[in-house]
């Protein structure tokens, strides 16, 4: 069966090593263009590189499987906002760090984001300022997806919030949980499918809280 090898995006610890087949992807291409209502009347800006997760089953397969109009250009701080106004996408994927060179330049103060139906956002912690942020510039809904990588499609998804809905992991195939780490009872680590991921949780707002110290980015092997 061919395979396709990704990584993560290191952004709150070592990168690791993901190996999917073709068909799993396509199979979570389709549950993304499900999930964010891609049809043919849509367009689809991607600014992330084909060695990513994001670009495989979040932003072109959705829109090639859905028949959406597709544009294609990495990502640039001062780019970004001229090339937004041109194509005028009703659905994006953008990360905290693309907000965080975003907020320093002139194109992006102003910048009426309302013709973006469905934004995808993830990969490290998202507060809320991040959220209103694009909320406040238009755009109408905002889904932080976890577990883009390792276990595609999302295993939990926070609408217009950092806060994750756990209604949403019934959705998705997986089985959940969050281990306890010690005596502190309110952070816990997420373990998929009994896979332990490194990841905390904060129990009580069921945010991301932060990656474990031990964390050794070593492969994930899914077989799901």
């Amino acid at each position: 069966m061919s395979t396709i090898t990704l990584y993560t995006s290191g952004s709150t610890d070592k990168p690791k090593k993901v190996t999917h087949s073709w068909i799993y992807l396509q199979e979570c291409a389709r549950w993304s263009a499900k999930e964010i209502g891609l049809t043919s009347d849509d367009i689809v800006l991607d600014v992330f590189p084909a060695n990513t997760i994001a670009h495989w089953t979040i932003t072109a397969f959705p829109a090639f499987l859905s028949g959406a109009q597709y544009v294609s250009s990495l990502f640039g701080t001062y780019t970004y906002p001229e090339l937004f106004n041109r194509v005028k996408p009703t659905f994006i994927s953008l990360i905290p760090r693309h907000l965080e060179l975003l907020l320093g330049t002139k194109g992006f103060k102003d910048l009426d984001m309302s013709c973006v139906k469905y934004m995808v956002t993830g990969s490290s912690k998202i507060d809320q300022s991040f959220i209103d942020e694009f909320k406040n510039r238009g755009v109408q809904k905002i889904a932080n997806w976890y577990g883009m990588t390792e276990a595609p499609p999302p295993v939990m998804i926070g609408y217009d919030s950092p806060t994750f809905d756990l209604a949403t992991i019934n959705q998705n195939r997986w089985h959940v949980m969050f281990k306890p780490l010690g005596e502190h009872i309110r952070l816990a680590e997420c373990m998929i499918n009994g896979v332990a991921t490194g990841d905390i949780f904060d129990m009580e707002t069921m945010q991301f809280h932060s990656r474990k110290d031990d964390a050794d980015g070593k492969t994930w092997k899914n077989n799901f």
